[in-house]
């Protein structure tokens, strides 16, 4: 996971298209008020979390992030795909589908990971774009996440962030580490370039 995220904003979209940044040790903190149940047990057994990328039909759009795992692992062989997955994003499989997508599964692993003296959530559990089916979760044992874990999370997410109205020319520096961040939906065209450093 990169440490810092620079954004610069080229080109403002001119309706909406905010970005959200929230605190992530608040939202440790609020989850463990609203949810110790569900705490206590992913800080005992973990999370088994799964990233599902576009499919082929979505190669060079922008549907999703990093669309394609061949243009994400920059190879289109599928052994070689699980060789990289696992050595430089430390994913510990790959699933491929038919139609071209692939989920890469992380875990069990504990998403609450404590930096500089605050407990920050480390994995977005609703995944990297609006749609739920580009993310699976389950507990590190097996056993499915209670339905309104999902809900309240984005509750508390929604409830907790600030949204960045883009100037042109504007430019944001995060700790990926402690803030977590989102991309409010906005009229094209919306031009943000992004530099991260490890």
């Amino acid at each position: 996971m990169p440490s810092k995220i620079f954004f610069c904003c080229s080109e403002p979209s001119p309706e909406k298209g905010e970005t959200s940044i929230v605190a992530s040790d608040e939202i440790v903190e609020k989850m463990e008020e609203r949810m110790p149940e569900f705490m206590a047990k992913i800080a005992e057994v973990g999370l088994i979390h799964g990233s599902i990328t576009g499919s082929d039909a979505d190669a060079g759009t922008h549907t999703v992030l990093n669309t394609t795992w061949k243009s994400f692992l920059g190879t289109d062989d599928e052994v070689e795909a699980e060789k990289r997955a696992r050595k430089s994003h430390f994913s510990k499989k790959l699933n491929f589908f038919s139609n071209g997508s692939a989920e890469f599964v992380y875990g069990p692993l504990n998403p609450v990971v404590e930096h500089e003296g605050k407990r920050a959530w480390h994995i977005p559990i609703h995944g990297y774009t609006d749609n739920i089916n580009m993310a699976t979760n389950k507990f590190g044992d097996g056993s499915a996440f209670p339905l309104e874990v999902f809900s309240i999370y984005e509750q508390l997410l929604e409830e907790n962030c600030i949204d960045i109205k883009w100037q042109k020319g504007d430019v944001l520096l995060l700790d990926n580490f402690v803030v977590q961040h989102a991309r409010r939906p906005g009229k094209p065209p919306r031009r943000l370039l992004a530099s991260i450093c490890k």
